[in-house]
């Protein structure tokens, strides 16, 4: 169903970096007015020193447990590693290892790698990871832990006060925009409503929106999003936590995946669009 564009149309704000082209044309086809506000932007460390150093460790040391937080973080730790000529000694060190992946991402990226894998968090969150660990022996392993890109989420803590030696890897870092004129455009417009959507794909996009917002903004939103003014849409129960802790209501998709995201940001602007037309 395509919504029409005309006084009753919708704006739709997408805070995700990665796959944002994909997604605005997603939502253009369907009539969506789209305009790209990032959060956070990602950044690539793979010619870090550090990060090198620490790779090639890996790669020959034979750790015990690996734990892969996120698919785009371990697809740039490889391409770091094959770079520098060692990808395929890091893989294989990898895949010898007891391997723990923190939801579907991390588990299609180890796939398509063919990495075998151990154990998934069906939450998809660090918490559920160190419920897991915490019911392991870790006394004297090796862990590696390949964090996202906005913090360790205290896994590092927790594997070694259980004793283990960690090893973390930073493959990339996720930092706010230099510019954060969009940003700020798209937190006024919800704020004002008339058929505003911002589209959440990370619990750390949806913390540095928050973050840039007065606390007058937060009051408008919440008042426009209960007069069915504005919407925030969130790809999964963890990006929509930071807002409903703030006070925020939020429509995640049944299935916390992008294709059923885009999916209810489309019935959602199609039912604004005829709630619009009704209305006129």
């Amino acid at each position: 169903m395509l919504v029409k564009t005309d006084e009753h149309d919708v704006h739709v704000y997408v805070t995700a970096q990665r796959k944002a082209e994909d997604i605005q044309r997603a939502l253009q086809r369907k009539g969506v007015r789209v305009e790209h506000c990032p959060a956070l932007v990602t950044t690539e460390v793979d010619r870090d020193e550090d990060l090198i150093r620490a790779s090639r460790r890996i790669a020959t040391s034979h750790p015990d447990i690996v734990v892969v937080t996120t698919g785009v973080g371990l697809r740039g730790w490889l391409t770091a590693a094959d770079r520098h000529e060692f990808g395929v000694e890091l893989r294989e060190s990898v895949g010898q290892a007891r391997v723990l992946a923190r939801g579907a991402k991390a588990l299609g990226a180890l796939r398509a790698e063919g990495i075998p894998v151990d154990w998934v968090s069906e939450e998809e969150t660090a918490d559920d990871v160190a419920r897991h660990l915490s019911g392991m022996e870790l006394t004297g392993r090796h862990v590696v832990v390949q964090h996202h890109g906005t913090g360790a989420d205290g896994l590092d803590e927790l594997i070694e006060s259980r004793g283990a030696v960690v090893e973390p890897i930073v493959a990339y870092k996720s930092v706010p925009p230099t510019d954060p004129a969009p940003l700020r455009r798209s937190i006024e417009a919800a704020a004002q409503g008339s058929g505003t959507g911002v589209l959440f794909t990370s619990a750390g996009g949806a913390e540095q929106w928050l973050a840039h917002m007065s606390d007058a903004e937060l009051s408008a939103v919440g008042r426009r999003i209960d007069e069915r003014e504005t919407a925030l849409l969130a790809v999964g129960d963890v990006t929509a936590q930071p807002l409903k802790e703030a006070g925020l209501s939020v429509r995640v998709p049944p299935r916390f995946r992008l294709g059923a995201l885009l999916k209810l940001a489309s019935a959602w602007a199609a039912e604004y669009s005829s709630r619009g037309q009704d209305r006129g």
